[in-house]
């Protein structure tokens, strides 16, 4: 659930949006060289950068956010690039000048996933493993980038990073090594990248690892490919300090949301949705054949799912043949290289793919031929695969009952009803627990000072001991040097704050006098006995 309404850059008209609790911003006319203006003060002012294609979103935390645009239905890939001479985006921190400091925006995320743009555009953003760190040195190459991790996943490729030192152009660097992936699909891609900055930054992040922002709701395997990502970006030097606080707290927050909203309660797969697909096609499943194209955890779920029909046969099929037959052996299958899948094509009823590869495994000429020993009888395959393993040819086969990812969603809509109750108690943690990460991240602001304020208390007290100390040494009662080393301490701690109130008095600065009231905890004047009138 967005916590407010997204308002389009594109529209020509006035728009109003409202912000949980009271920040309300009028976006007037976009006519060339017009401004977009706030109505109230924020509560964090930062510049907006200027992304072309981007909707502006104000999110509780009172951050200015950008958001692609999207049709209803959330995928809309004709959507073309914004002139950027259309807009102009004005430096709203003027209404922050009477701060003595304003938090810089470091951490970002640029992305795209399946809510907004179909697979054919998310395939060449795809970043095998093999590729992560490569492309992790080439967006540290990046002017101001000093920190990052890559999650690339059959539903997402999204760059989270920092940015050292203030800019108005946070998610430029993300959104430039995006585009860079996938240069021949710019002007289509362009439009549907995401991105967010700071604490939005976390609150997305948390609500991907917890499984609300995954296809299938409550889906536990995105937590450990996080993991896996941030993992691989820590041991070989791309996480410092705030990447690794954000994704430890994530950590942390993804565990217990999940545990205590119950959304992660009997999880519902990929793998378990693609077999239930097949389940509503064929039937007579103990004479049929299944063949798995690939090892990894999403072929060890198929396999597990598949267990309970019995199957009369399973051919596991992978680069590495060890692997296969590991997965193989279990269910009393045997294992192919995926070299000899020509050969045994013609066996399966059932096919499911999701190897790595960067070429389809399956091409229509293959399948025709294994359809024609087949005697025609029809084969569902099931593609899982990203970049896609099976040629989208064989979908004009008429034998043929071919699946994609795409093709999962009505089932997903179906359990994102399903679980829609657990979402909501799991929104409202995911709120909270941002909340509390806000406030500790703030309360880190005052470490410096406090730090440099017990030092110097420290520092007082030593000298001031050492000297009490001395005038026992030189014969002096006890009496005498405790009565000395609590008069001159307590002089000494009040000194410097005595000064500068006396001297906030003088030129009439009465914030710092009600502000050192707050911090020393004072009830009243200390005179006649009559609070101090605050504004």
């Amino acid at each position: 659930m967005d916590d407010v309404d997204d308002v389009s850059i594109r529209d020509q008209a006035s728009s109003v949006f409202t912000a949980r609790h009271h920040f309300t911003v009028t976006f007037k006319g976009h006519s060339p060289g017009a401004e977009i203006q706030a109505d109230q003060e924020f509560g964090h002012c930062e510049r907006i950068p200027d992304l072309a294609g981007f909707a502006i979103q104000q999110y509780v935390h009172d951050h200015i956010l950008l958001r692609p645009e999207r049709s209803e239905s959330g995928v809309d890939a004709s959507l073309g690039p914004l002139d950027r001479r259309s807009v102009k985006f004005p430096d709203i921190t003027e209404p922050c000048a009477n701060r003595t400091q304003t938090p810089a925006m470091t951490l970002a995320l640029v992305g795209l996933n399946h809510h907004n743009a179909p697979l054919s555009l998310r395939e060449p953003l795809a970043v095998p493993p093999a590729d992560w760190l490569r492309e992790l040195r080439r967006m540290q190459d990046s002017t101001g980038v000093d920190e990052a991790v890559l999650l690339s996943t059959c539903n997402r490729t999204e760059i989270y990073y920092r940015i050292s030192g203030n800019t108005d152009r946070p998610l430029e660097a993300g959104r430039n090594w995006l585009m860079d992936l996938a240069s021949q699909s710019r002007q289509k891609i362009e439009p549907l990248l995401y991105g967010y900055a700071d604490l939005a930054v976390a609150r997305h992040l948390l609500r991907v690892a917890a499984g609300l922002d995954s296809q299938i709701i409550g889906e536990p395997q995105i937590l450990g490919q996080i993991k896996q990502a941030y993992e691989l970006a820590h041991q070989n030097g791309f996480v410092g300090r705030d990447l690794h606080g954000l994704f430890q707290f994530v950590f942390l927050a993804a565990k217990q949301i999940r545990h205590d909203s119950g959304i992660g309660l009997h999880p519902v797969s990929i793998a378990s949705l693609s077999v239930r697909l097949v389940e509503e096609i064929f039937d007579n499943f103990p004479a049929r054949t299944a063949l798995l194209i690939g090892a990894g955890e999403t072929m060890q779920l198929v396999s597990q799912h598949l267990s309970r029909l019995h199957l009369s046969r399973l051919i596991v099929a992978n680069r590495s043949l060890e692997r296969a037959r590991q997965l193989a052996q279990p269910q009393g299958g045997y294992a192919i290289t995926l070299d000899e899948v020509p050969a045994h094509l013609a066996e399966a009823d059932l096919i499911f793919s999701a190897a790595q590869v960067s070429e389809p495994v399956l091409s229509s000429e293959q399948v025709r031929a294994a359809l024609e020993r087949r005697r025609h009888s029809p084969v569902f395959i099931m593609d899982l695969g990203l970049p896609r393993n099976v040629d989208p040819g064989v979908a004009t086969l008429p034998e043929v009952f071919l699946y994609t990812l795409d093709h999962l969603e009505s089932l997903a809509c179906e359990n994102r009803r399903e679980r829609h109750r657990a979402a909501e108690t799991a929104e409202e943690a995911i709120d909270r627990a941002v909340e509390e990460h806000a406030m500790d991240l703030k309360g880190r602001m005052a470490t410096p000072t406090i730090c440099a304020l017990r030092e110097r208390a420290q520092k007082t007290r030593r000298a001031t001991l050492e000297q009490a100390l001395q005038m026992l040494h030189h014969g002096e009662s006890p009496e005498s040097a405790l009565d000395f080393l609590a008069h001159t301490l307590t002089n000494r701690l009040i000194h410097l704050p005595t000064v500068q109130l006396r001297e906030a008095a003088q030129e009439g600065r009465e914030n710092l006098i009600l502000a050192a009231r707050d911090l020393f905890g004072l009830e009243d004047d200390g005179r006649d006995g009559n609070p101090i009138e605050r504004p």
